[in-house]
C-alpha cells in the first residue's frame, strides 16, 4: 500500500468511518486505552434523543438537516425569524439571480464555518437580536461581518467573500467583528483569521473549483463559484455526487489547515490524529499510517452546512450523502460521557484535572481526545440505527439525509441541554478541550 493511496485513503469520508468503527470493535472487546465503555446504555441515548425530537417537531422526518443556516434562525419578541432566507428575498427584488443568491449564501457559510471552532464559556457576542453565545454568536458575527463587506472587495456588493478582500483580512479586522475585547476574550481569534487569510490562498489557488465562469480581475475567486464547478459534475440531470462536493471540500481547501498538524509521505493531512487504541507497536511507515484516526471535523460541518444550500437554492440534488458521518465534538462526545456510555479512566481523569478546573481538560491531539472523537463518530451511527428503529417511520418513508436530523434534533441539542443542566454555570462539556479556534 503506497504512500500515496495511504494519503488518498485517509482523506476520504470513508476512512473517518472505518477507522472509527475499528476503535469501536476495540471497545466492544474491552479493550479502549482511556475509556470504560458500556455498551447497554445506547438506547437510553437513543430514547433521550427521541424524546428531544419528540418535545419540538412532530417526527425525525420534520427535523431539519443540522448545518450552518440553523444559525441563522433565530428566535425574537416579534417571532421565528431565518435571516439568511430574509436576504435571499431581498436579493431577488433586486432582481439578483437564485443561481447568485446560492453563490452568496455559500459564500457566507464557508466563512461562518470556518470560524466556527469553540468559543469558549467567557466570550459573547452583542446584536440587536440580543445576546448570543458560542455558535450561534460566532454565525451572527460573521452574518454581520458579510453585511458591512468586510469579507468583499466589491465596492459595490458588500455581499460577498472574495480571495481578494480575504488575502489582507487583518486580526483587528476579525476581532473587531467579534467585538473581542479584555474582558470579552475569544478563543483563538488570530488562529481564525489566519483561517480566513488562508481560505481567501485557497480561492486563489483553486481555479478549479472557485474560478467560476465568471472569475477574473474584475470577480475575484469565491466560495459560492463551487456551485458553477459542481453544475458541471452532474451525473444525471441536476444530480450531484457527494464525492464531489467532498473533493470540493477536502482539496480546494486542504491549504485552509495549520501546516504543523499530522503529516504523511509529506502531505498535511489536517484534522487527523495517531490513536493509540490502534497502535501495534510498530515503528515502520506503514503501521503508522494504520493508527491514524482522520476526522475531518470542520470540513464535515461544513459539506453538512453547504449541502442545504447546494439543494435548497441550488435546486440540485445531491446522491450518497450517507457516506457523511457524525461530527467529533464536544457537545455530541459529551453526550456519551453524560449519560455514561464512556467513563473517563481514573488516571486519565487525574491527568485532565488541572489548575483547579472542574472537569478535564486535554490538549485536542492528545490520545484521550482522538479516541473519544473515535468513539463518537461510531456511537453516532449506533445511535442513528436505534432511532431509525424507534421513530415508527417504515423504512421506505424515513427522510434523506437521516443522520443529520439526528444530530439536529438531536445529540447536538442533547449534549448542549445536559451539559447547561449539569454544568450550569458554565454550560462547558464533561471533558474539556484547549481550543485554538482551528479544530473543535
Amino acid at each position: 500500500m503506497s504512500m500515496s493511496y495511504n494519503v488518498t485513503y485517509l482523506k476520504s469520508l470513508q476512512a473517518v468511518r472505518e477507522r472509527s468503527h475499528r476503535v469501536y470493535e476495540l471497545a466492544q472487546r474491552g479493550q479502549l486505552e482511556h475509556f470504560e465503555f458500556d455498551e447497554s446504555k445506547i438506547d437510553d441515548v437513543a430514547d433521550y434523543v427521541l424524546s428531544l425530537v419528540h418535545r419540538d417537531y412532530a417526527s425525525i422526518a420534520s427535523v431539519p438537516p443540522h448545518g450552518r443556516w440553523r444559525s441563522y434562525c433565530v428566535k425574537t419578541p416579534e417571532g421565528d425569524r431565518d435571516l439568511v432566507a430574509e436576504h435571499v428575498l431581498k436579493w431577488k427584488a433586486s432582481d439578483v439571480s437564485e443561481w447568485e443568491c446560492a453563490r452568496r449564501v455559500i459564500d457566507l457559510i464557508m466563512v461562518s464555518v470556518l470560524i466556527d471552532a469553540g468559543a469558549g464559556a467567557n466570550w459573547h457576542y452583542e446584536d440587536e437580536l440580543g445576546v448570543f453565545e458560542r455558535t450561534e454568536g460566532l454565525g451572527i458575527a460573521a452574518l454581520r461581518m458579510f453585511e458591512r463587506g468586510v469579507f468583499s472587495s466589491h465596492p459595490h456588493n458588500p455581499f460577498q467573500a472574495d480571495a481578494r478582500a480575504l488575502l489582507v483580512l487583518s486580526d483587528t479586522d476579525v476581532a473587531r467583528g467579534f467585538q473581542v475585547t479584555d474582558s470579552n476574550p475569544l478563543l483563538g481569534c488570530a488562529n481564525r483569521a489566519q483561517l480566513l487569510r488562508n481560505l481567501g490562498r485557497a480561492l486563489s489557488d483553486g481555479s478549479r473549483y472557485f474560478g467560476g465562469k465568471c472569475a477574473c480581475n474584475n470577480h475575484p475567486a469565491r466560495p459560492g463559484f463551487m456551485l458553477d464547478y459542481l453544475s458541471g459534475c452532474t451525473e444525471a440531470p441536476l444530480v450531484v455526487s457527494i464525492d464531489d462536493v467532498w473533493d470540493v471540500v477536502i482539496d480546494g481547501l486542504a491549504c485552509v489547515w495549520p501546516a504543523g498538524r499530522t503529516q504523511l509521505d509529506g502531505v498535511a493531512l489536517g484534522d487527523v490524529w495517531a490513536c493509540d487504541t490502534l497502535d501495534v507497536g510498530s515503528d515502520s511507515e506503514r503501521q503508522r499510517a494504520d493508527t491514524l484516526v482522520p476526522f475531518h471535523k470542520l470540513s464535515q460541518w461544513l459539506a453538512w452546512s453547504l449541502l442545504e444550500v447546494v439543494v435548497k437554492l441550488g435546486k440540485l440534488k445531491v446522491s450518497g450523502t450517507e457516506k457523511l458521518t457524525g461530527l467529533p465534538e464536544y457537545r455530541n462526545g459529551g453526550l456519551l460521557v453524560d449519560m455514561g456510555v464512556l467513563t473517563l479512566s481514573p488516571a486519565d481523569l487525574a491527568r485532565g484535572l488541572r489548575d483547579g478546573s472542574s472537569v478535564p481538560v486535554f490538549e485536542g491531539g492528545d490520545a484521550v481526545i482522538v479516541e473519544w472523537r473515535a468513539m463518537t463518530v461510531a456511537l453516532l451511527d449506533k445511535i442513528a440505527d436505534r432511532i431509525k428503529a424507534k421513530c415508527g417511520l417504515p423504512s421506505d418513508q424515513l427522510p434523506d439525509m437521516f443522520l443529520a436530523r439526528v444530530l439536529e434534533g438531536g445529540t447536538w441539542k442533547a449534549g448542549r441541554e445536559l451539559a447547561a443542566r449539569m454544568r450550569p454555570t458554565t454550560k462547558d462539556p464533561p471533558i474539556d478541550i484547549i481550543s485554538d479556534g482551528t479544530l473543535f
